[in-house]
């Protein structure tokens, strides 16, 4: 599970909650269980105020800003709310925004396999060897779920959803083929469960070698402008040698 400190230093980000005549409103908000997040209003020096969360008085808090960890997670959207008291008397209007808390989804399990089958073998009688072709990968195809994050659940606005990212980033590989070069790959990165990824994905393993080859895929959330709401961290892939024909 992510450590909770790390995890509100990535969503400790400024909402500015402009409740004011001349600006636009930043709610709702969207945050993920573990969040620390800073709301203000515009500041009147000679001023009090009031905050409220789900209608209940935030006691000790006066300044015109605040900082809430959000824990709970519901189906309908907590309610903040906050009130000046101006020194010369005469308080403001109740200003109130919506809280949309989702729980964090969690990293699918390490993901290991072996490479693909040989897809044939042949035995040459005028060199007397063995011959064979030899894919040194393993193809996850579409709709394999073992790589996509668990419980994952879009509550962003309709107007703008959130989406999964993610990016394998592959180790180098031994070709197979002499001189035995070394391959690597540039990363792969795709948005959505990498079961709905466009094309099978081949994972790289070492038919040289025949020793594992560790990848490694990297998760985060982000909104339909690609900005990362939260990294959720990264699992690996093995890829296993099948043993050497000789």
């Amino acid at each position: 599970m992510f450590n909770r400190f790390r995890y509100s230093l990535l969503l400790a980000l400024t909402v500015f909650i402009a409740w004011n005549a001349t600006a636009q409103s930043a709610m709702p908000d969207y945050v993920f269980i573990g969040a620390t997040k800073h709301y203000n209003v515009t500041l009147n020096p000679s001023s009090t105020y009031s905050w409220w969360i789900d209608r209940v008085l935030q006691v000790g808090v006066t300044s015109n800003s605040i900082d809430i960890t959000w824990t709970t997670a519901a189906p309908n959207p907590h309610l903040i709310e906050v009130q000046e008291h101006p020194a010369e008397g005469c308080d403001g209007p109740k200003r109130s925004g919506e809280v949309y808390v989702s729980e964090l989804p969690t990293l699918p399990e390490p993901f290991s396999e072996c490479v693909k089958n040989l897809t044939s073998v042949r035995y040459n009688p005028a060199t007397k060897t063995i011959d064979y072709d030899q894919p040194d990968y393993y193809t996850l195809n579409q709709g394999d779920t073992r790589l996509d994050l668990i419980n994952f659940r879009d509550f962003g606005s309709p107007s703008c959803p959130m989406r999964i990212g993610w990016r394998i980033d592959f180790s180098p590989a031994t070709d197979p083929s002499p001189p035995h070069n070394i391959i690597t790959l540039p990363p792969l990165t795709g948005t959505g469960q990498p079961s709905s990824f466009g094309n099978p994905i081949n994972l790289p393993g070492d038919g040289a070698t025949y020793n594992n080859v560790g990848h490694t895929i990297t998760y985060w959330i982000e909104d339909c402008e690609g900005k990362h709401i939260v990294e959720l961290g990264t699992q690996t892939i093995t890829i296993k040698p099948r043993p050497k024909i000789e």
